[in-house]
C-alpha cells in the first residue's frame, strides 16, 4: 500500500459523567501529517522517507544544481 503521508492515531479517553457521576469513555481519533521540513524548499515523510519539494524550481535545483528561477541566489 502506498504511503499517504498521514498517520492515524486513536486513544481511549475516560471522563466523569457530570449527571450520573460514573466514569464513561470514548475513542478519540486523530490524523496528523508525517512530513517535516529538512531544508530550504524541501520536506520529507518520516514514514516512507520520500523527499518532496515546494516547487518545481526547488526540485530542479536540488536534483541538477541549476537555479533558473533565482531561488537560491542571494546576491
Amino acid at each position: 500500500m502506498p504511503c499517504n503521508h498521514i498517520r492515524e492515531t486513536s486513544r481511549w479517553v475516560e471522563e466523569e459523567d457530570w449527571y450520573s457521576g460514573e466514569m464513561v469513555g470514548r475513542w478519540e481519533y486523530n490524523s496528523e501529517y508525517t512530513t517535516v521540513d529538512i531544508d530550504l524548499h524541501r520536506y520529507k515523510c518520516t514514514q516512507c522517507g520520500l523527499v518532496m519539494y515546494y516547487s518545481s524550481a526547488a526540485r530542479e535545483y536540488y536534483e541538477t544544481g541549476v537555479d533558473r528561477k533565482g531561488l537560491f541566489n542571494r546576491g
